[in-house]
């Protein structure tokens, strides 16, 4: 699969706009705690806009200098670059893959259950 530069920048600001934008969404969901916490909705008129702006301005501001800074460009560029390098398993390795993960993950959880009780029992003997 080709891929060419110009996609990757799309993808990669989308990448970017898209954690802003849950930055911004954190961001606001702190200041309204911390105004509930510090009763700032008393304090300051109009807190809730006033939060929401704050979350939306951090939220912007992180994807502008993200975009503008050459080293985070190129760092994520290199980053996209190595991850359409990547061969991913079709649908019938990852089918089989689960199934033993699955099969595994139960065995082991028999054999720790196992010593578990085992050592519940040797417990209830000392006592």
């Amino acid at each position: 699969m080709s891929v060419s530069a110009e996609n990757g920048k799309k993808w990669i600001q989308a990448s970017v706009a898209i954690v802003c934008m849950v930055t911004a969404y954190v961001m606001i969901a702190f200041f309204e705690t911390m105004g509930d916490w510090f009763e700032l909705e008393a304090k300051v008129s109009n807190f809730t806009v006033v939060a929401q702006a704050l979350g939306v301005l951090i939220g912007l501001g992180s994807f502008i200098y993200i975009v503008n800074n050459s080293k985070t460009s190129t760092f994520l560029n290199e980053v996209y670059a190595e991850v359409t390098k990547v061969v991913w398993p079709n649908r019938e390795d990852t089918n089989k893959q689960t199934i033993v993960i699955m099969i595994l993950v139960t065995i082991i959880g028999f054999i720790l259950g196992f010593f578990d009780f085992i050592a519940a029992w040797a417990l209830s003997l000392i006592n």
